[in-house]
């Protein structure tokens, strides 16, 4: 089987180099113009340049491919679509890594943005995808455009904007593990010059999923390990989850050059049962998740300047709960709340071909926590409320030159940040404050030899703010006294990247390698002063480069677009992922080796779509974390559960575990006819693969759901 799927995507690949050279004229319909992304202009570039004359690595994730993924939220779409490796947890949890930058659950070397605002959110999972209309990923460092966190990339989130008639769809889904999901969507004009959309999603996954039971790779037996012959088939116990998302937008013209958007989006999800792994070592809890953010969108022309005003808001508070030893049941054990909010200003000034952004941002990032006995008395956090604010000014610069043959981009910023931490009493935190500045700038080239023939190359640099409690204070934590260290720099990144590109749309033919190669220094890290008391220090540093390819071929380009089948596929390799830490380099944990998806996509562009893609997960090294040390035998030893059960014994003398490679496919088709009626099936995990994104976190095997959707 696995032979037969490697040598069909050898041949369909072969087939992009096989087609005739002479050009072919395209009918320039809606239908057509809605499969070339070389026109679509990327408003995370700050200048609104489109996608072909941009000289970073920038990727698009169209309504249409969001429309025919089975995906459950925003990261189960980037990992299936995108050159962005996911870590997904059960329990509405995901991760994002991009060029060898080690994922976190906070994101923190991404920057996540909804329509050019900060994310009200740093957990992708829990972000729905019933209004989105397309997603821009920047890659490289965008601090010059961004500021802190931008080391790895930029992810835009752009929603809808409906300006017409007013209309919208209801979407009905049910499937495997009693799954269902409901979707609504109205929007248009109200009245002269006022407009809206409203969105309603709720998923509800009723029962625990099961595991697949597959390994068509034939896997070593240390990797079979790994994945524990025990899980195949299993129920992945604790598993349940719902949730709803409710994204509204008004709008009102005041003329035609002015407008204003003001927007709300509300998200839930209570009662989200989380497994802690397979082996449930962590114990089986849930949490409940809320979050309420608010935003304002005022723009307008004069002459050739466009000014924008976002003041936003956001509040995202998540609840754990505990069990009580006695009576077994649960009870909120501690909360967290993030708040953020601040507000982009910026002026886009257009001369000719060229344009110029002048802009400021301000952001305060506020974090706060509680936590409960299980007799309900207050008990202290792990560390004290901290913030961090930022204000920053900056400007960026397209320009065309020779025909357009030639785009040039510059950009630089000035960050002012400001940390402060909280008093409490508890802990012996005293309230305190460190202030520090950062310069970043990024430049690019793009020169077009011939027609749809590039060559790009960028270079920028990239910082991460540390937090509050990292570099100011002191305070009493469950496991002895933290020390800030006020002498901490922020981590900082330069990266380079260059590559060429082929892009013909009237051939069918679209292609693109990209050379990365980034330093990241001053990485934070946790030390041990000579009283014992932890702090942290700038110790570590780390280097990455790799290759991305991406390729596609059109078909329909042979037959004037009358239909669409296109076979694709994108590809990260990382030649060199390492860090160093006190002078001694090993390999970077948790960052794969190799990434990528493939896959072919047809559309007859009279209403019947299907799509088969494969996504194949490369080796990892990660940390084994189900060993414990014996002090009494001074030697490791596998952890014992309740029932007596050792997990992995063979396995508890290997520090680093190299985690095995998968392929996962995934099948979707639609019919709509009419225009307004359509019918749907997906299935994910087509061949019910046993695999990990996280060791120890079995994701779920063969699921299958249908669709029936009706526009209005």
């Amino acid at each position: 089987m696995k032979k037969t799927i490697v040598t069909a995507f050898a041949l369909l690949s072969m087939l992009n180099f096989t087609v005739k050279a002479d050009d072919v004229p395209v009918i320039d319909t809606t239908a057509v113009r809605h499969l070339n992304l070389n026109e679509v202009k990327v408003s995370a570039s700050r200048v609104n340049a489109k996608m072909k004359d941009l000289p970073q690595k920038v990727e698009v994730i169209t309504k249409r491919v969001i429309g025919s993924t089975p995906a459950v939220d925003m990261g189960d779409l980037l990992k299936k679509t995108s050159g962005v490796d996911i870590i997904q947890y059960p329990g509405v949890l995901s991760s994002i890594s991009m060029r060898g930058f080690a994922p976190t659950t906070t994101n923190k070397y991404a920057v996540i943005l909804i329509n050019g605002v900060p994310s009200p959110t740093k957990n992708i999972g829990s972000i729905d995808l019933g209004n989105v209309e397309r997603v821009e990923i920047l890659k490289g460092p965008f601090s010059a455009q961004y500021g802190s966190s931008a080391m790895a990339g930029v992810i835009n989130i752009v929603t809808k904007e409906s300006l017409d008639q007013i209309g919208g769809n209801i979407d009905l889904q049910y499937g495997s593990f009693n799954t269902s999901k409901i979707g609504f969507n109205i929007g248009g004009e109200i009245v002269d010059k006022v407009d809206f959309d409203f969105s309603y999603g709720s998923y509800r996954q009723g029962k625990d999923y099961v595991i697949g039971k597959n390994d068509i790779f034939g896997h070593s037996t240390i990797e079979k390990i790994i994945l524990d012959p025990d899980s195949k088939g299993e129920r992945m116990e604790n598993s349940c989850f719902s949730r709803l998302n409710m994204d509204s937008r008004v709008g009102y013209k005041f003329n035609e050059n002015w407008k204003i958007n003001f927007k709300a989006s509300y998200f839930l999800a209570d009662g989200v049962e989380t497994p802690g792994s397979f082996w449930h070592n962590y114990g089986m809890k849930k949490k409940d998740m809320e979050r309420y953010n608010f935003g304002i969108d005022l723009s307008g022309n004069i002459g050739n300047h466009k000014l924008s005003f976002s003041p936003f808001y956001a509040n995202d508070l998540s609840d754990s709960y505990s069990i009580n030893s006695t009576t077994k049941e649960f009870y909120v054990g501690s909360e967290t709340i993030y708040k953020n909010y601040g507000f982009q200003m910026s002026d886009l000034i257009t001369l000719g071909d060229h344009s110029l952004v002048i802009g400021a941002d301000h952001k305060t990032d506020r974090y706060e926590t509680m936590g409960w006995k299980s007799s309900g008395e207050v008990r202290n956090s792990y560390k004290p409320d901290y913030s961090n604010a930022s204000s920053a000014v900056y400007t960026q610069a397209h320009v065309r030159l020779f025909e357009k043959k030639l785009n040039l981009s510059a950009g630089t910023r000035m960050d002012f940040s400001q940390l402060e931490l909280d008093e409490y009493k508890p802990l012996n935190s005293k309230e305190s404050k460190e202030n520090y500045n950062v310069f970043t700038y990024n430049i690019g080239v793009k020169y077009n030899f011939i027609k749809a023939l590039a060559a790009h190359a960028s270079f920028g640099t990239a910082f991460l703010t540390p937090d509050a409690y990292q570099m100011a204070g002191a305070y009493d934590g469950y496991y002895g006294r933290t020390v800030g260290n006020p002498n901490l720099d922020p981590e900082y990144s330069n990266t380079l990247d260059f590559g060429f590109e082929y892009k013909n749309f009237a051939k069918g033919i679209s292609f693109d390698a990209t050379y990365f190669q980034t330093h990241h220094n001053d990485k934070i890290v946790t030390c041990y002063l000579d009283n014992g008391d932890s702090s942290f220090e700038n110790a570590d540093k780390s280097d990455m480069n790799g290759l991305e390819i991406s390729a596609s071929y059109d078909f329909g380009a042979i037959s004037d677009y009358n239909y669409s089948l296109k076979v694709y596929g994108n590809y990260t390799h990382l030649f060199d992922a390492t860090v160093e830490k006190k002078k001694v380099e090993s390999a970077m944990l948790y960052v794969r080796e190799n990434t990528g998806n493939f896959g072919v996509e047809f559309d007859n562009l009279k209403g019947f779509t299907t799509r088969l893609n494969a996504r194949y997960i490369g080796h990892r090294y990660e940390q084994n974390w189900y060993r414990k040390w014996n002090k009494s035998t001074s030697a490791y030893e596998a952890i014992v559960l309740e029932d007596g059960k050792k997990i992995r014994p063979e396995l508890s003398n290997e520090a680093i575990l190299r985690h095995p490679v998968s392929m996962i496919f995934d099948y979707s088709a639609s019919y709509t006819f009419k225009e307004k009626y359509t019918f749907g099936l997906t299935v994910s995990n087509l061949l019910d693969e046993n695999y990990t994104e996280k060791d120890g976190y079995n994701m779920p095997g063969r699921s299958v759901m249908g669709k029936i959707a009706v526009r209005f």
